[in-house]
């Protein structure tokens, strides 16, 4: 047998430790984490009807914003496609997601593919263009996958990623090995490729603090209740002997918000203007309010973002006025945008084979 031959041996050897280090070292921990944040989370907002409508979408909210690693970056690109519900979160996921494939100059369409090849792969495919097409035809192929917000199936489904990740590097491989069409030299030029691949390169030990972890992902749970308390609320003033009584409002449309507080056209309040028509003396005017997010959430979220230092959330009040005020409002809302922001900086990988302490 080729020494290069014998070389490509070894890295199949090789690729089931790689693929035991990604799921014991990133992929388990993020589930445990998780769990422990759905457990706090659930705790406080009681309404099980609420936590049915939000969960199956805070564990990809929570991947793409603490990524870590290129691996749960990619693995909550794909799991973007499943999202089930607002908007919002779509848009907060694939920003955040962007941003860190843009800094890590990945620029492939398939992201998902960075984590098994990286920055190597145009490479590979000059090398072994054949073998790099059908190894990645295998990878795309895939049936729909049943989405719930419970850990087994974000475990199961991390696993998934991870074993198709790995069968992928292993058709390449083996069938670079196997392709009597492919040179001595560029079967060594592969193999030393392979050196490259971000997943061939998972951690050595655990580098993720479950317990933090947790916390923070918690606190983005939260955050993105406060990104969805607002409400858009359209209305007309009500005159002497009209619907609703002397000097309350009449509405007549209330609606979600999906722009973030950052965003130009987020909708400011418009007052609504006399016209002196009888049927309709004004024109409608809009208004933003917010969702009372209830004592024990924000005494949480202000636990949370003084533990991940963030400081505090909420401004100081008495008992009385945390029982009966809720001030969650424009504030709340930007320093919401502000700490999902600060986190994904934070968690973002700064080259492609780096797993960050999160």
């Amino acid at each position: 047998m080729s020494s290069a031959n014998n070389r490509l041996n070894e890295v199949l050897l090789e690729l089931p430790k790689y693929k035991s280090q990604w799921q014991s070292y990133v992929g388990n921990p993020y589930v445990r984490a998780y769990d422990l944040a759905v457990e706090g989370y659930t705790r406080e907002t009681k309404a099980q009807a609420e936590r049915d409508r939000t969960m199956a979408e805070l564990f990809v909210f929570g991947a793409s914003i603490l990524t870590g690693s290129v691996m749960m970056a990619a693995f909550a690109t794909t799991s973007v496609r499943v999202l089930a519900g607002r908007a919002m979160l779509n848009v907060v996921c694939n920003r955040n997601l962007n941003r860190t494939f843009n800094l890590l100059h990945a620029g492939a369409t398939n992201k998902t593919l960075m984590f098994a090849l990286g920055s190597v792969l145009d490479e590979a495919k000059k090398v072994a263009g054949n073998q790099v097409k059908k190894a990645m035809e295998t990878f795309a192929a895939s049936a729909p996958v049943a989405s719930a917000h419970t850990a087994i199936n974000y475990k199961t489904r991390i696993e998934d990623f991870v074993n198709a990740n790995h069968i992928c590097i292993h058709d390449l491989v083996q069938g670079v090995r196997d392709d009597k069409q492919i040179s001595e030299t560029d079967k060594n030029r592969m193999a030393e490729l392979t050196k490259s691949f971000p997943f061939c390169n998972p951690p050595a030990g655990r580098k993720i603090d479950e317990q933090r972890l947790s916390q923070k992902m918690e606190l983005l749970f939260y955050m993105a209740l406060v990104l969805d308390s607002d409400r858009l609320v359209k209305y007309v003033p009500t005159t002497n002997g009209t619907l609703g009584g002397s000097g309350r409002d009449m509405e007549f449309e209330r609606s979600a918000i999906e722009q973030m507080p950052s965003a130009g056209d987020y909708p400011k309040a418009i007052h609504p203007r006399f016209t002196g028509k009888p049927l309709q003396p004004y024109e409608p005017g809009q208004r933003v309010e917010y969702d009372n997010i209830g004592a024990s959430i924000r005494s949480r979220i202000n636990t949370l973002s003084m533990a991940t230092g963030n400081g505090s959330f909420y401004p100081e009040q008495n008992m009385a006025a945390k029982l009966f005020i809720d001030p969650t409002g424009s504030t709340q809302l930007v320093k919401a945008e502000q700490i999902i922001s600060r986190l994904e900086t934070e968690a973002r990988p700064r080259q492609l084979t780096e797993v960050r302490m999160i």
